[in-house]
């Protein structure tokens, strides 16, 4: 492993654990930009390799959500970007299109995110907005001190999306207002999802979570309509209620949708199924032009017994 390290945050107990765990390559930088803002980077190349940014945040721990996502019936809605980048590189990604750096970048100030957080009342929060925070549960226990908060602060529901199997490294009995939601597609579109893990092994990972007390969602998105989709999706649903209790769950569907200009980048790096299909651009976002009959019908196959 290598590390890009702030000089300022070499002594933060974060850094200390990376370090004491993993024994990187140590590189010192002034600041984490001077890596992950230059241009003329290979991001797919970056992706292959193991190298972590540890940086301080100075501001905007929390951004105010868009209206147009589910605030979940909240006053407010915020989201928290503890990590920039993910260590899984997805196709259909907008992360692709929005970062020019392949390399995630880690802020190891933590208590400033979680003291910020403590501050909002009747609010929803998404610590895995820009990334998935579980799959980096191994380099440290991201989510020990939001649970905690969620503890202390009921009228805050906290949400961590999630492709990671990593469940078994999280505390048992978490508070009902921490929400765990595992993000699952149908085997056929697991190619798009590089480096994320199989359908098999996030199913397992959903059933320890319940086991362990987590408040759990499936998130069916984004749906991508690929050859045989329909077929696809009602194999994949029938798969789910073998496995699960889909009526003892909330379920979260979505189609693929992408901001046009982080759409147009990330086309530059994948060549995809994905990325290349014809999409409708409508108020700047790329869409299908069938987007409802394709929630409609994945919705119906889950009513449907």
């Amino acid at each position: 492993m290598i590390c890009y390290i702030e000089k300022k945050v070499l002594s933060f107990p974060i850094t200390q654990q990376i370090i004491g765990k993993f024994n990187p390559k140590i590189i010192l930088i002034n600041h984490y930009k001077d890596i992950f803002n230059r241009s003329h980077q290979d991001f797919n190349w970056q992706k292959n390799k193991n190298v972590l940014i540890l940086a301080e945040k100075k501001d905007k721990f929390l951004y105010k959500g868009s209206g147009f996502c589910n605030s979940r019936g909240y006053e407010n809605f915020y989201y928290s970007t503890q990590i920039l980048g993910c260590v899984y590189n997805c196709e259909y990604c907008y992360i692709g299109g929005m970062y020019p750096c392949g390399y995630p970048v880690v802020f190891v100030n933590e208590d400033d995110f979680i003291s910020e957080a403590e501050k909002l009342k009747n609010a929803y929060i998404a610590i895995s907005y820009e990334s998935d925070l579980l799959a980096f549960e191994g380099i440290y226990p991201f989510h020990k001190k939001w649970i905690e908060l969620a503890a202390k602060c009921p009228d805050l529901l906290i949400e961590s999306r999630t492709k990671s199997a990593n469940t078994h490294r999280l505390p048992d009995n978490p508070p009902p207002n921490f929400l765990l939601g595992f993000s699952l597609s149908p085997v056929e579109i697991n190619r798009f999802e590089k480096k994320a893990p199989n359908l098999e092994k996030r199913i397992k990972a959903l059933k320890l979570a319940i086991d362990k007390g987590y408040n759990v969602e499936i998130a069916i998105d984004p749906v991508i309509k690929t050859e045989n989709f329909k077929e696809i999706y009602k194999n994949f649903i029938e798969y789910l209620k073998s496995e699960i209790d889909l009526s003892k769950i909330n379920i979260e569907i979505g189609a693929f949708r992408m901001n046009k200009d982080f759409l147009k980048r990330l086309r530059k790096i994948n060549l995809s199924e994905v990325t290349w299909y014809p999409y409708e651009i409508k108020q700047g976002e790329a869409r299908y032009r069938d987007e409802k009959e394709i929630i409609e019908y994945v919705r119906e196959l889950i009513v449907d017994s």
